[in-house]
C-alpha cells in the first residue's frame, strides 16, 4: 500500500471512529470558556496542584507526581522548558506519535508541557492547565493530510470525553488537556479488545 492510500487509510478509519464514538455530536476544536471550566473542573477533580515555580516542578517530578517526557522516533520535543507531565500525559504523547508518525510519516512535534505559573508565556490564559501536568502543547503541520488526522483524532478523543483539544492559531498549535483517569480508563478498554 502507497503511503499516500495508508495516510487515507486511517483518515477514514479515524473519521468512522468518531461517528461510531459519538454519533450527531457536535465537537469543536475551538476554544471556549465552556472548556476551559471543564479543564479546570477535572484538575480539581484529580486534586492536582497549580504548580508556581521551577523549584516544585523539581521536587513534583522527584516525587513521582511528573515523570520526564523524552523524545523518541515517532516525536520530537522543541523548545520545551520543563520536559515533564503527569504519567497519563506522557503515556498519551507516546501513543499518539507512534500513530500519528505510521499515518502522516512526520514525527509529532511537542511544544510545551508542565509550566509553572511563575513561567507563563504572556498570551497564556489565567485559567491555563499547563501547570498541573495535565497539558500538552502539539505544533501544527504544514501537510494538510497530517492535521486532517490529528484533528479527527482529537475530535474522537473529546467525543469520547478523555481530553479537551483547542486549535490555536498564535503560534499555530493544538492545544490539550488530558483526562488522566478518564484517559486510563480508555486504554484499559481498548487492552481488554485487543
Amino acid at each position: 500500500m502507497s503511503p499516500a492510500h495508508r495516510r487515507a487509510s486511517f483518515a477514514a478509519a479515524a473519521l468512522a471512529l468518531i461517528v461510531w464514538a459519538h454519533p450527531g455530536a457536535a465537537q469543536s476544536l475551538r476554544g471556549s470558556s465552556a472548556s476551559l471550566d471543564i479543564q479546570n473542573r477535572i484538575a480539581r477533580e484529580h486534586d492536582f496542584t497549580y504548580i508556581e515555580s521551577p523549584a516544585q516542578v523539581r521536587r513534583f517530578a522527584s516525587a513521582g507526581y511528573l515523570v520526564p517526557v523524552r523524545a523518541n522516533q515517532d516525536f520530537d520535543l522543541h523548545a520545551v522548558s520543563f520536559p515533564y507531565a503527569r504519567p497519563e500525559a506522557e503515556l498519551f504523547i507516546r501513543r499518539l506519535a507512534r500513530q500519528y508518525r505510521a499515518a502522516c510519516g512526520e514525527k509529532l512535534v511537542v511544544t510545551s508541557l508542565t509550566r509553572p505559573q511563575t513561567r507563563q508565556p504572556h498570551n497564556a490564559s489565567d485559567r491555563s492547565v499547563h501547570p498541573t501536568g495535565m497539558a500538552i502543547d502539539l505544533r501544527r503541520s504544514n501537510t494538510r493530510a497530517c492535521r486532517a488526522w490529528l484533528e479527527d483524532v482529537l475530535l474522537s478523543l473529546e467525543s469520547m470525553r478523555v481530553l479537551e483539544a483547542t486549535r490555536e492559531s498564535r503560534p499555530p498549535h493544538y492545544h490539550i488537556a488530558l483526562f488522566p483517569r478518564q484517559y486510563d480508563r480508555y486504554v484499559a478498554r481498548l487492552a481488554e479488545t485487543a
